[in-house]
């Protein structure tokens, strides 16, 4: 999704008048972690579109609206909705601001496979996708897009989740786990999270793998970044030695290769175009 929406689900939504956190009903928590309507009045030309990990689908208004998306140098055009999750590098989306809102649904890890029948490894390979690449039903869309309120909307895609969904597959370790490297901001090590919540490494590696189709590895650079991402835009002197730091990097050089690899610019380069 665009960085800024993701940035507003870790900083909190509540109290922003841009956002809204719709809290998942009782029969789909635990396949969802949260639906989230975002304005896209704020969002830039050119926006950066990032990913925790999480498997995430997000609508547009309409079924007529669509957005850009440059994949490494490649345009994709999506029309009414786009999916993404896995470890996206340099992807920007182009057009958005262009839209009124967007209807954001966050799927728990190990439900998003399950419900539309994935592998794992989906987004390994490809980390924006269509709904037609998950077989979402044409029937159900034109339902949800049937109503003209987010909250009614929101009722279509849970009902539609209910009818599709298997028993869940919730596994308290694992969820012990991203919890501890969230709380952690990503500043940890795989050995040291499998040590704290009591697992083996290959335990911790498999299941990371089975859930979530990355490695526990992978994850925690995930997280660092996103923290270390929000600590460079909100930061007012732009310290970079001292974000880097204090974000968890060895050094200054270290921030630079890493925001370089998920943006495509260095971190100058891409502050001068907020």
């Amino acid at each position: 999704m665009p960085i800024n929406h993701l940035k507003k689900i870790f900083k909190s939504v509540e109290g922003n008048p841009n956002s809204e956190r719709i809290t998942p009903s009782e029969n789909v928590k635990s396949y969802v972690e949260g639906f989230y309507v975002f304005s896209c009045n704020d969002i830039e030309e050119n926006q950066l579109v990032f990913n925790d990990g999480l498997p995430t689908i997000i609508f547009l208004p309409s079924t007529t609206d669509h957005i850009n998306i440059h994949n490494n140098g490649s345009l994709i055009t999506f029309q009414t909705a786009w999916i993404n999750g896995g470890i996206m590098k340099n992807i920007y989306i182009n057009d958005l601001n262009k839209v009124e809102s967007v209807l954001v649904v966050r799927f728990k890890p190990y439900a998003f496979y399950d419900i539309f029948n994935l592998p794992t490894h989906f987004f390994r390979n490809k980390c924006v996708a269509s709904l037609a690449d998950i077989n979402f039903d044409p029937f159900v869309l034109n339902k949800i897009y049937s109503e003209k309120q987010d909250s009614n909307r929101i009722r279509q895609i849970e009902s539609y989740i209910e009818q599709i969904a298997f028993a869940s597959k919730r596994n308290a370790l694992f969820d012990s786990a991203m919890e501890y490297i969230s709380t952690m901001k990503g500043q940890t090590t795989v050995s040291h999270v499998a040590h704290q919540i009591g697992v083996n490494y290959k335990w911790l590696e498999r299941s990371f793998l089975n859930c979530l189709g990355i490695s526990p590895k992978e994850y925690i650079l995930l997280q660092r970044f996103i923290f270390a991402y929000i600590n460079f835009t909100d930061s007012k002197e732009k310290d970079l030695i001292e974000v880097a730091l204090s974000s968890g990097f060895y050094d200054y050089n270290h921030f630079l290769k890493e925001f370089k690899s998920y943006t495509g610019k260095t971190p100058l380069e891409y502050i001068s175009n907020l």
